[in-house]
């Protein structure tokens, strides 16, 4: 699994969309779109409503945010500590 793939999860989580996520990362929606595919793949779980539009997030997706967060943070202290 991927740190960026977390970060690009969190961004959609927060943004409400696909879309919106790619403009504040500067990435095509479409390549925001293959990163959460990829990640749900990884998982083993879909992580978004797909039905609608904007997808949103499902129960599992929403149960994911608190994880994501506390690896990410994790990683930063990581970084820190050894700097």
């Amino acid at each position: 699994m991927s740190l960026r793939r977390l970060q690009i999860f969190l961004e959609v989580a927060s943004r409400g969309s696909f879309a919106a996520a790619a403009d504040r990362l500067g990435l095509a929606q479409s390549a925001v779109s293959m990163q959460m595919r990829t990640l749900e793949q990884e998982l083993g779980a879909d992580l978004f409503d797909r039905s609608r539009r904007p997808p949103v997030l499902n129960d599992r997706g929403a149960a994911l945010i608190p994880q994501a967060r506390a690896i990410l943070t994790q990683y930063e202290d990581l970084k820190q500590s050894v700097q």
